[in-house]
């Protein structure tokens, strides 16, 4: 009876000390991590964005050589899903919120052992002559989480494991950043045109990358219902300013319309008939890098100043359920 007796006072105790544990514990999980990676950004990013790519350097598979991955839907583009089993990793599905230039927000489903949900995003940026990556991991845990969680050292696990992910992602990228110089990097046909004179209708703003996509949304939906039948063009951006530093954009979203009156809710934009260059890009908006980067480059070649970068929508997805048939029209106007 001592023994029983021993032995339910401590489960008591341990029980009473986990709830304690569970109180003061914090709800919510965040780790963010960011390295320096000696390779192009184009290489870095399509390491990235892409979830085919992610068994390169994901720490989690490096631990546990069991886990057996596949991916479904357009990958790279918001709705692809990266689906994870492994007999020391559990089970769970990674899908892709959402892509700017430079940056993936994901949501992760945790399935096996412990149902969860977390989100985040990852980002990539030039600076100093490296591309920065930084890798942002967020999760709110349930009361009796919070103690699991402590106990197992959640909080130092996960620190370890981004920053391993990180290093192998560096290590990936800087022994392929060659990959681009070899032929990865598509070749473009640029083709000196002559711009158009257009009258525009749109919302200008200072957006941060990470709002471009409901930002596009908000604004076609506005735009296009003010003008109505106005519009007589595709759907286009233009922009003014690209911000690395800040990871923003000054820009409008716009349509281009039949005259120069006011539209109600818009900025009225016109653009004369310019000098600029050209391509016509085939494929889903995230490779579209390498095209804005090809101009570039043929501008400088060419001792040209560049001015207003503007993107038509040829094709996108409410026309085309396949991501590598959009077609986009970039011109990089000459000052």
């Amino acid at each position: 009876m001592k023994v029983l007796r021993f032995l339910g006072i401590l489960l008591l105790i341990l029980i009473v000390g986990f709830l304690v544990l569970c109180v003061v514990s914090p709800s919510e999980v965040k780790v963010e991590k960011s390295t320096a990676i000696d390779a192009p950004k184009a290489v870095v990013w399509e390491q990235v964005v892409y979830f085919k790519n992610w068994d390169n350097w994901s720490p989690w598979k490096e631990m546990d050589t069991t886990i057996v991955t596949d991916v479904s839907g357009t990958d790279g583009q918001q709705g692809a899903k990266y689906h994870f089993v492994g007999k020391r990793s559990g089970e769970g599905i990674s899908t892709n919120m959402g892509v700017t230039d430079g940056e993936m927000k994901y949501e992760m489903h945790f399935l096996k052992p412990i149902e969860g949900k977390a989100d985040g995003w990852i980002r990539t940026a030039e600076e100093g002559g490296k591309t920065k990556v930084t890798w942002y991991f967020h999760e709110n845990l349930g009361f009796l989480m919070r103690g699991l969680f402590a106990l197992m050292g959640g909080n130092k696990m996960l620190d370890q494991s981004f920053s391993r992910g990180l290093e192998l992602l560096k290590n990936y990228s800087e022994a392929h950043k060659g990959d681009m110089a070899a032929g990865a990097t598509p070749s473009f046909e640029i083709m000196e045109t002559q711009f158009a004179a257009h009258n525009y209708a749109g919302i200008r703003k200072v957006v941060k990358w990470a709002d471009m996509t409901k930002f596009f949304s908000d604004s076609y939906a506005a735009i296009g219902k003010a003008a109505g039948q106005r519009i007589n063009g595709p759907a286009s951006a233009l922009y003014y300013k690209w911000d690395d530093p800040n990871q923003q954009a000054d820009m409008m979203a716009a349509f281009p319309v039949s005259d120069n009156k006011p539209v109600e809710g818009a900025t009225m934009a016109a653009v004369p008939a310019t000098n600029a260059y050209m391509i016509k890009y085939v494929g889903g908006y995230t490779g579209s890098y390498n095209a804005h980067m090809a101009l570039n480059k043929h501008m400088e070649a060419n001792g040209k100043k560049m001015g207003l970068v503007i993107e038509e929508y040829i094709k996108g997805p409410n026309d085309e359920p396949d991501s590598n048939k959009y077609i986009t029209n970039i011109y990089y106007l000459q000052q």
